[in-house]
């Protein structure tokens, strides 16, 4: 027996298998509901859809009789289609009208029979449309359809099974009614020729006309805010006020308000009015008139209207302007007239009702709201608010509802909402006057993110950079993933799916890696940590080493095992022999170190049963058993009989018998495992059909 110097562990790292888990499953727009469109749309030069044939429910035509009731003649009846749909039925819609050269508005379709996949039809052509309840479906106008005036027609289609084109309601386009905030020139002296004058205001269309007193005047349309009218010279002749208005035509339409031209006696003169303007809607106002020629008679008028005037001197009057006179934006006219004889009426000035500029107050309502949100409506509150007021959004203007002198409302889009970020929210007055409010915040948070899978759950440790899919909710294009607190690169695939690669320099030792999702502000936050954990790969393993300390107890049941040739006498490895005339069973078992340590393999035979037990034990630091007589030479150190000889190994349960081998760490036998490394553990029987040597029944492995 010759006796041998230990030798130092070498640590192998192995990768193997991934664990895998299977993916969550995600919900998907149905291409059932386009589909569906199909037997709505019918192709055309206009792009229109024809609408959806339908069946009458019933009908007044007499049916025939009933057939007998004959049980053996009866074909099976058809079961119904669940997803047969009733033909829609459409009552109204709101809003039914629309100013032409408007922004399009969302309308609401109320009727009955609606189904998901009914479809609001404008002209023949589908919109997309927001399915409510069966009662109730919602589109948006386009703004195209708004260019011009007249008709269009809106219906209800359902494609089949069942289902149908409802009748259609109308959808009118409309003039909108002028309105006029300037005339110029103001006034002419009595006894001027015919005089062009110029109108400028809001709403004006082809077609209109201006109105001078009851005349209509020919007129020339320059723009929607602009027209020339002449005034004929036999309406210049008399002295006085005329109202002066513009009539848009039918449908819609109708007359503006009017500003008054003068037709003047220069007799009576005005220099400057104090205050010269005041706000729409404001309160009583007193004017100071200052000028010359006045007497105690004087009066001044106020765009055509006499006012209430007291005498202060013979070149100073005051007046009250009352509230109602102030409600409506323009340049009003500023007269004094003088009675007669002689007297008339002085040039005028002007005298601006403008808007003021708005003031908005906190908060918003709603002033936040999660991102991805369908449309949403915001209330705005302040002061300063008119009917013609506008909202914006990021300073593009919105379709605006006037609510009250203190509330607008308007809404905010899906596309609008889709990502996290600060909307900033203004309102805006026109001419004359008017101008921008300073601006409020409408808040898009992102949601807080939730981790609910990985995929793979786990990975060898060693491993090259890993590739995981995260699945979960409330994902967002700017979700950052951490692993181990460290950022990953990662991808965003959609709300509930994300794919991060965890780098190898955080897959060397087994044990996990925490990945999280962090969604930034506003809103956002960080998810609890999902583990992927980091292990040994087992393929192969009969006895995974699990915690120091575990005693495995194996049966050797020699009888059924494969033979091999037989060591010659227990040895160093370097210079051990095999016998290959002597062919006994062998018993091999794969071991491998999952404890996350270094660990001393111990192992031997269990010969407390039997008497003179006698075997070779021997390990080999490889992750297969060995099948050559040369490989089985190259064991890891020695092979262990016993203290047979020079330098042999003995087991704790030896029974008294000097042949039962063991290699342990207490007898200097043992063999240092690196983490995750595996090792064989092989005994052979001396002679499997010796009773004076018998082979021992069990061995015992432990990790130390």
């Amino acid at each position: 027996m010759l006796r041998f110097s230990r030798v130092s562990p070498v640590v192998t790292v192995v990768t193997g298998l991934t664990g895998v888990t299977g993916l969550s499953g995600f919900a998907l727009v149905s291409l059932a509901a386009v589909a569906a469109m199909a037997p709505l749309v019918a192709c055309s030069s206009s792009d229109r859809v024809a609408p959806v044939e339908t069946t009458p429910a019933s009908t007044n035509q007499t049916t025939e009789p009933a057939p007998p009731n004959d049980s053996t003649n009866q074909k099976p009846s058809t079961p119904r289609n669940p997803d047969e749909a009733q033909a829609p039925e459409i009552s109204s819609v709101d809003p039914s009208r629309a100013m032409v050269g408007t922004v399009g508005p969302s309308i609401v379709v109320t009727g009955n029979n609606f189904v998901p996949r009914s479809i609001v039809q404008l002209d023949g052509a589908p919109l997309a449309t927001s399915f409510v309840s069966e009662t109730e479906l919602r589109a948006t106008i386009p703004t195209s359809k708004l260019a011009t005036v007249g008709t269009l027609r809106l219906s209800v289609g359902t494609s089949a099974p069942g289902g149908g084109a409802s009748r259609e309601i109308s959808f009118e386009v409309e003039n909108p009614v002028a309105s006029v905030t300037s005339l110029s020139p103001l006034s002419v002296l009595a006894g001027s020729a015919q005089t062009l004058v110029h109108l400028t205001g809001t709403g004006f269309v082809s077609g209109a006309k201006v109105i001078f007193g009851g005349n209509e005047l020919a007129t020339t349309f320059v723009s929607t805010t602009s027209l020339d009218a002449i005034v004929p010279a036999n309406l210049l002749t008399a002295f006085g006020s005329v109202p002066v208005k513009v009539r848009n035509p039918t449908p819609g339409g109708g007359d503006s308000g009017s500003i008054a031209f003068t037709v003047a006696n220069p007799d009576a003169a005005i220099q400057n009015i104090n205050p010269s303007a005041a706000f729409v809607g404001s309160a009583a106002v007193t004017m100071t008139v200052n000028g010359g020629g006045f007497v105690n008679a004087s009066n001044v008028v106020f765009n055509g209207n006499a006012l209430a005037t007291t005498f202060v001197n013979g070149g100073q009057l005051t007046a009250t302007v009352p509230a109602t006179m102030l409600g409506a934006a323009g340049d009003f006219p500023v007269t004094v007239s003088n009675p007669p004889p002689g007297g008339g009426v002085s040039t005028p000035v002007v005298f601006r009702v403008q808007y003021p500029v708005p003031s908005l107050s906190s908060p918003l309502s709603p002033a936040t709201i999660g991102a991805g949100a369908g449309p949403t409506d915001v209330t705005v509150t302040g002061v300063g608010f008119f009917i013609t007021s506008q909202i914006t959004f990021d300073n593009a203007p919105a379709a605006t509802t006037y609510v009250d002198s203190t509330h607008l409302k308007a809404t905010l889009s899906a596309a609008q909402l889709a990502t996290a970020g600060a909307i900033a929210v203004r309102v805006v007055n026109g001419t004359p006057g008017g101008g921008t409010s300073a601006a409020l915040s409408f808040t898009v948070t992102n949601p807080a993110p939730q981790i609910t899978g990985l995929n793979p759950t786990s990975v060898p440790a060693a491993s090259p950079d890993r590739t995981i899919t995260i699945t979960g909710t409330g994902f967002v294009p700017s979700s950052i993933v951490k692993g181990g607190g460290t950022i990953l690169s990662s991808n965003y695939v959609s709300n509930t799916q994300l794919t991060a690669v965890v780098p190898s320099t955080q897959l060397v030792n087994p044990g996990s890696v925490g990945i999280t999702v962090t969604n930034p502000a506003p809103g956002g936050g960080s998810s609890a940590a999902k583990n992927l954990i980091i292990g040994c790969d087992t393929s192969g393993v009969d006895v995974p080493l699990t915690t120091v300390g575990t005693l495995t107890t194996l049966q050797t049941n020699f009888t059924s095992a494969s033979k091999g040739s037989r060591f010659s006498a227990s040895s160093s490895c370097a210079v051990t022999t095999i016998d290959p005339s002597k062919q006994q069973p062998v018993r091999s078992w794969i071991v491998q170190n999952t404890t996350g340590q270094t660990v001393t393999l111990s192992a031997w035979a269990d010969c407390s049963t039997i008497t003179n037990g006698d075997a070779f034990l021997t390990f080999y630091r490889r992750p297969t058993v060995p099948t050559t007589d040369a490989e089985r030479l190259a064991c890891a150190s020695a092979v262990s009989e016993g203290i047979n000889g020079e330098g042999g190994y003995s087991s704790p349960d030896s029974g008294g018998s000097q042949y039962c081998p063991g290699l342990t760490k207490a007898n200097g036998g043992g063999l240092v495992l690196g983490v995750c490394e595996k090792a064989v553990v092989q005994i052979q029987p001396w002679d499997v059909a010796s009773a004076t040597y018998p082979a021992p029944p069990q061995i015992r492995v432990k990790p130390e």
